[in-house]
């Protein structure tokens, strides 16, 4: 199934859905991270955007 965009925002970051239950997130940088569900890739963009966090944070939209 090839990737399918999501969302992508006004400061460059993006969301693509790989298959169901797995989506990728990329920053403006083009770094990207693969994660579970649509709700932790939003939380990513989230945090990255308005908290400012890298994407190679290890704790960004960790649920613990």
């Amino acid at each position: 199934m090839p990737a399918f965009a999501v969302a992508r925002t006004p400061r460059g970051s993006s969301i693509e859905r790989l298959q169901p239950g797995r989506y990728r997130v990329c920053d403006t940088d083009h770094h990207c991270r693969e994660v579970e569900d649509v709700w932790t890739a939003f939380e990513l963009v989230r945090e990255l955007e308005v908290d400012g966090a890298p994407l190679d944070d290890t704790t960004l939209a960790d649920p613990s």
